[in-house]
């Protein structure tokens, strides 16, 4: 799978950064919920319909021995507009000063990039607009 694939192309395959994310957990013996929509075991119906924060949702809350994270789990470096223009409301919504918000980009082959919403801003600022076919705009971040 990869960040130029379509909605439904996405559907199609398993989803990898999840998978690797677990791995990673389990390899660390972290304790790991699911809290996040998971579109590929338990699609919700009319899910574009819902609140932007609430299919926004973090993927999985993390405990590890150093402290709690609330994650949001990529498996492309490709950051939509429409994410980072929620991003403060996401923050606001899902970090808090012992449970922080984090981004992992977990590509093949690599442990997780583990990195805070506001450098995701940061290096989003620093990359060029592109657009899909559906005319959404995204940046790809240089992680």
């Amino acid at each position: 799978m990869n960040g130029s694939m379509s909605y439904s192309e996405r559907q199609k395959v398993k989803n990898r950064a999840e998978f690797l994310f677990e791995l990673y957990c389990a390899e660390k013996d972290y304790q790991v919920t699911r809290v996040g929509f998971d579109e590929k075991n338990g699609n919700v119906d009319n899910f574009y319909y819902l609140n932007p924060i609430l299919r926004n949702l973090p993927d999985y809350v993390v405990n590890t021995a150093n402290g709690t994270w609330v994650v949001m789990v990529k498996g492309t470096a490709n950051i939509k507009q429409k994410e980072i223009d929620l991003l403060p409301k996401l923050i606001e919504c899902f970090h808090s000063e012992r449970a922080k918000l984090i981004y992992a980009f977990c590509f093949l082959g690599k442990e997780p990039i583990l990195i805070f919403p506001q450098k995701v801003e940061s290096l989003y600022r620093n990359a060029k607009d592109k657009q899909w076919q559906d005319g959404v705009v995204y940046r790809s971040l240089e992680i």
